[in-house]
Parts: structure tokens; C-alpha cells; sequence
């Protein structure tokens, strides 16, 4: 349910004098319930009228470390009096003196226990100068699940309110956690006895995850012994026997993480947004879908996370803006920085990691945890202003610059940037708003226009993630191997060169990742080799075999792309290499040399240039032969000598066998 639907609920249940319970909105940790309460439905409930045309006073009470019915009862006098009454009187206005002493009053007058609630509770207010009128009020519980009272205990309060009290009660929580905080109370006893029978704590399970074969040597894992513990201990299983004697209405808040956004920004009609920045709230929402992608991507909708980010690239925004927003690359820019600083912010919020998968020039390719097939850069200066606040000039310029040359690469390399013409994976997208025999149709066009050609190659891994979500769901019933070799045959023909795409764009199970991978990897290679024809050929009609130089002007401009790629002699014409070589001088010979230094120099090598270590032996192998001909010079034959010496080092490097060098 979306606020409004939710918001709408909670007044009709207040509306309702019948209702004689409670109601639980449910949703994960940080989906905004608390927010929802302060900006959606608290306000709405205050001009519900009671009895003689008085409001309804809303109490509102967390009970994030309450661990006694006497502690909540007394907070929920005290709340009442400071936020409910002290707003109405001139209490607050006279200063800490006067509430702190009704709040030490209150806390002294009451004594409430379970079964004698009803009657102690308005004994107790009545105390008070008859300044609180307990069938005024709506109550909301929030942060149930990090209660520590039992939760048995809890609900015989609850109840009491509801049945005898006449209050309306309002619960948020975490329903599949409710209870399980109990697991955690004197944990060191309760491991004791999970530990039982001279187990053994170890840090990571050894057993095969795909296995159910049972652990006979006494060891548990740390993630196990939690686990135990809290199926245990937990007061979940207690929750749900009892739930249904106190709550009677349980609603689900589950918002469009879009729509999350969009309201901390702009804010609603209760207030503003958290920023007011006007250039900055544009920017935010012309990105939002970008934005809301990213965090589906590291399955984030955390509310507190959203803001976090939202505040922090503040800066980031702001300072990139500043120095590049004329720049052709402004928006590249600005997406690397948005990605990698919502994983950043993420991963220190859910204690995740980011992972390095490999270096180039200090240019850092990173994964997040669990998202091992999408890959990304890493960027120190955020890295460091995300993490520690500190903000680094130099790092900022660096990544800039880094990021503007890499897609001067890309354009020189002129990957295709032409538009699919079909049309039915655009309304396919929106699937959720068909019927079934649309759908059907729409899938039927589709294998149609791309049999066509009407396709590009940057389209074929949604198609083929969403005909697998459709076949999932029985709404598809063709064949993906067919889909598969129709794209293959399609890119053995086409003229363009497109970036080569191994990764789904996101999957919900390692099943389906599995999956997805089986049938796209052929693709992606058939890619991968159809590019590398095509690089070829432009290689050639540059003429950059034409002398030393020429070669090496153009391998330096293709750095990036040789490493972003993993391959520097699947790009070239190995032959017209060797002939270059034959043909050049000895200072051709050197040139060249600088040419394998430029390619193969960073330190983790191994991690991406593996690929050309056959190709490389071979080289070396033909430039010994060339030097052991009759009749060579002496200097001739030092600089052959050099550049064996130095593919020699680079192959040591790249981990080959000392046989075959």
C-alpha cells in the first residue's frame, strides 16, 4: 500500500468507533513508517472530532529500548503532557522548570501492572489535575520490533488501551522481526546453551552450500550459531500466536522507491523537502530514474540511506557543476559519481563491501557485495568525503580527467550509438499495466522485430532478462535458445561496433544469474569477436603498420580500450606486427619496444592481459629466429635481442610457463 491508501485506512479505523483494536503498519527497516506517521497521517488526525467537538490527541511514543510496562506507561504520560498538552497551555513557553517537574510528578504518580491497567491508568491521570483525557487518544507504537518488553506483556497493555481505555492504537513495525530482539538479551547465556555438547564456534560454514549433508564434527559457524539462537529465543513464533487478540488490521507499506525519492526532495503538502536548492532538487529529479535504479541495483530502498545520499552528494553535485557542467562529457560524469557514491553510501550503511576485481593506472574496476556481474570504477575523493568527510581536490580533477579521456577513447573507437527501431520492448517494459493477451501480442511482435534487425545489440540483454521473467511467469512460451542464435547471426553481419555486455543489468536469484548467463555469454562473445574483426579492419585502413612510429602513436591513443577489453594482440594484425618489425630500422625496433612497455606496464598484469600470453610467446619465438639469421649486425641484433628480453619480462609477468618462454 502506497501513503495515501494507508493514510486513508488510519482514518476510517479512527473514524470507526467499533474498531476495538489495534492496527499494525508493517514494513521492512527504514521504509519510511516513521515518516509516513509524521508527514502523512498524523496531521490528518488531529481534526477528527471526539465527543463534544474536541480533537484527537496524537501521542506518539518509540519504543526503541523500553524494556518494562512502567517505563512505557510513564513515557506515554510524559509524552502526552509535553506534546499534547505543553502545546496547548503556556507550559513550554515557561521554560524546563515546569515540565520537568509534571514529568518527575507523573513518573512518580504512576504504577501500572497487567490486569490492572484500566482502572490504575485513570487513577493515575486523574492525579494530574485531570489535565489528560485518556479516551482523546491516538497512540502510536513505533519501533516495535526493537522492543524489549515481552511481547505478551506488550499486547495486554495494548489491549487494555483499546478495550477499556477506548484509545485508538497505531503500531509500526517490522512484523518478521518483531519479538526476535528478545534472542539478543543476555546473549552470552543463551549461546551457551546453543552450544551445548562441545561444539565448536568457527568463522565461515566448510560446508558445501548446495548440500544439505549434515555437520557430524561438531562445529557451527558464526552465522549459525545466530541463527540458532534466535529460533531459539526468538518471541516472533509468541507474536504470531497472540497477534490476532490485538491487532486487527495489518497493512503493508511498500512505496514506489521513486516516489521515496521524489518526496524527500520536494517534500508534500505537509512541508518541505530536506533540500532547497532549487538547481539541485532539478537535477535530483531529472536523474530519478537513474537514481532509482542504482539502489534496485544494490536492492537498497532504505529511507534514512535515501536521505543520507541525497544530503552528501550535495557536494558532489555541486562542485562537478561547477567546473565541468560545459563539458560534453558533464553527464557521464556525473552518472559514474552518482552510481559510486550510492554503492559507497550503501555499503557503509548495510556493511556490505566493495570489491576490487582489478587496477589499471590507479583506475580501480569494483563489484558490490552479492553483484559480482556489475562492475563499475571506484573513486577515491568520494570514497574519502562519503566515508570520512574529507574532501580532495586532486582526486576530484584526477577522476574527472580520467573519466573524460576514457570517453574520448570510446569515441574514437566510434561505438555505435544508433537507436533500436523496434517498438515492443519499450511497452513490454511496462508489463504491469497489460492484460495477458497484450502481452502475448507484444511477444509475438518482438521475436518479429528482431528476427528484422530492428534491434541493436545494446537492447538484446533486456530482451532476453525479460522473455526469461516472462517464461518464469508462464506468460512466454518460446524458445530463449532460439532468441539466442537469432542474435548471434544477426551480429555475425552487422557494421557497427558495439561495447561488449557480459552482466545482467540486475537479477533477483543466483538461479536466474545462472541462467541468464548460459544463454547470453555466447552473445556477448560472438560480440566480442565481431568487434575485434571490426577493430581490425579500422586498424588497417589507418595504416598503422605503415612505420614504427605510427604504430606507436596509435597504440598509446587505444590504451584504455586494449585494457578495458583485456587483449592487446587480439586487436591487432599479429603478421603486419612481425613484418613491421622485419621491415623497420633499429630505431623502429626501440619504438616498438615502447610500445609492448606502454601496453603491458601496470603491476596487476596477470589480471588482465592473460589472454595474450600464447600470442606473445609466439612473437617472442619469431623475433629470436630473426636474430639468429646469418649475416645480421651486431647493434641489429641487440635491439632484437631487447625486445625478446622485454615480452620475456611481461610473460614472467603474466604468469606463463618457463617451458614454453
Amino acid at each position: 500500500m502506497n501513503s495515501k491508501e494507508i493514510t486513508d485506512s488510519v482514518i476510517n479505523y479512527i473514524n470507526d468507533e467499533n474498531a476495538k483494536y489495534a492496527i499494525l503498519i508493517d514494513g521492512a527497516w527504514g521504509s519510511g513508517k516513521t515518516y509516513l506517521y509524521e508527514h502523512h497521517i498524523k496531521n490528518k488526525i488531529a481534526p477528527i472530532e471526539y465527543g463534544k467537538n474536541e480533537p484527537k490527541k496524537n501521542v506518539y511514543i518509540s519504543l526503541y529500548g523500553i524494556s518494562s510496562i512502567e517505563t512505557l506507561s510513564k513515557q506515554l504520560i510524559v509524552n502526552y503532557l509535553i506534546y499534547v498538552k505543553g502545546n496547548e497551555s503556556e507550559i513550554i513557553k515557561k521554560g524546563l522548570k515546569p515540565v520537568s517537574g509534571i514529568i518527575s510528578m507523573a513518573c512518580n504518580a504512576i504504577t501500572i501492572s497487567v490486569g490492572q491497567i484500566s482502572a490504575k491508568f485513570d487513577d493515575a491521570f486523574e492525579r494530574i489535575e485531570n489535565i489528560i483525557s485518556v479516551k482523546d487518544m491516538v497512540i502510536c507504537f513505533d519501533d516495535l520490533e526493537r522492543c524489549t518488553i515481552p511481547i505478551n506483556e506488550f499486547f495486554g497493555f495494548v489491549n487494555n488501551l483499546v478495550e477499556h481505555c477506548y484509545c485508538k492504537v497505531i503500531i509500526l513495525a517490522d512484523e518478521n522481526n518483531i519479538g526476535k530482539i528478545y534472542a539478543n538479551t543476555n546473549i552470552e547465556e543463551k549461546y551457551m546453551t546453543v552450544l551445548m555438547g562441545n561444539r565448536k564456534v568457527i568463522k565461515e560454514n566448510k560446508k558445501d552450500s548446495k548440500t544439505e549433508a549434515k555437520n557430524n564434527n561438531g562445529e557451527i559457524s558464526i552465522d549459525e550459531l545466530k541463527k540458532f539462537n534466535e529460533i531459539l529465543y526468538s518471541e516472533n513464533y509468541v507474536y504470531k500466536d497472540i497477534k490476532e487478540k490485538v491487532i486487527g488490521k495489518t497493512m503493508y507499506y511498500f512505496p514506489l522507491l521513486k516516489d521515496i525519492i521524489i518526496e524527500i526532495i520536494n517534500g508534500n503538502e505537509e512541508g518541505k523537502g530536506i533540500i532547497q536548492d532549487e538547481e539541485y532538487i532539478k537535477f535530483i529529479n531529472n536523474h530519478i530514474d537513474s537514481i532509482t535504479n542504482i539502489f534496485d541495483e544494490i536492492r537498497n530502498r532504505n529511507f534514512r540511506i535515501i536521505k543520507t545520499w541525497i544530503l552528501s552528494f550535495r557536494k558532489i553535485y555541486s562542485v562537478t557543476t561547477k567546473n565541468y557542467s560545459e563539458n560534453e562529457y558533464y553527464e557521464f560524469i556525473m552518472e559514474e559519481f552518482i552510481h559510486y557514491s550510492i554503492w559507497v553510501i550503501g555499503s557503509i550503511k548495510k556493511n556490505e563491501k566493495i570489491t576490487m576485481v582489478s587496477n589499471y593506472r590507479n583506475q580501480e574496476f569494483v563489484y558490490y557485495e552479492g553483484h559480482e556481474y556489475t562492475q563499475i570504477m571506484r573513486y577515491r575523493f568520494i570514497d574519502a568525503w562519503v566515508r570520512r568527510d574529507v574532501w580532495d581536490d586532486k582526486d576530484f580533477f584526477t577522476a574527472c580527467k580520467e573519466i573524460i579521456n576514457r570517453k574520448e577513447t570510446e569515441k574514437r573507437n566510434c561505438f555505435a550509438t544508433i537507436p533500436s527501431t523496434g517498438t515492443s520492448l519499450n511497452h513490454l517494459r511496462d508489463w504491469r499495466f497489460l492484460d495477458d493477451e497484450k502481452i502475448a501480442e507484444l511477444l509475438t511482435q518482438l521475436e518479429k522485430e528482431l528476427a528484422n534487425n530492428e534491434y541493436v545489440y545494446t537492447d538484446y540483454a533486456d530482451i532476453i532478462i525479460l522473455l526469461m521473467f516472462f517464461q518464469e511467469n508462464k506468460l512466454y512460451n518460446g524458445n530463449l535458445d532460439s532468441i539466442r542464435d537469432t542474435m548471434i547471426n544477426l551480429i555475425k553481419n552487422d557494421s557497427n561496433t558495439y561495447e561488449e555486455d557480459y552482466f545482467p543489468k540486475m537479477l533477483p536469484t543466483e538461479d536466474m544469474r545462472e541462467k541468464f548467463k548460459k544463454i547470453y555469454s555466447p552473445i556477448a562473445e560472438k560480440r566480442k569477436e565481431r568487434n575485434r574483426e571490426l577493430n581490425k579492419l579500422d586498424h588497417e585502413e589507418a595504416d598503422i603498420y605503415k612505420n614504427a612510429e605510427s604504430f606507436f602513436d596509435y597504440c598509446s591513443k587505444m590504451e584504455t580500450f586494449y585494457c578495458s577489453h583485456k587483449s592487446f594482440l587480439e586487436y591487432i594484425n599479429i603478421e603486419k606486427m612481425l613484418h613491421l618489425i622485419e621491415k623497420s630500422d633499429n630505431q623502429g625496433i626501440y619504438t616498438i619496444c615502447k610500445v609492448f612497455s606502454k601496453i603491458y606496464y601496470m603491476e596487476n598484469i596477470r589480471e588482465i592481459y592473460c589472454a595474450d600470453i600464447e600470442g606473445l610467446i609466439m612473437i617472442r619465438k619469431t623475433i629470436i629466429e630473426e636474430e639468429e639469421k646469418v649475416g645480421i649486425g651486431i647493434t641489429r641484433k641487440i635491439a632484437l635481442d631487447y625486445l625478446a628480453e622485454l615480452i620475456k619480462g611481461k610473460l614472467m609477468l603474466l604468469g606463463a610457463e618457463k617451458e614454453k618462454i
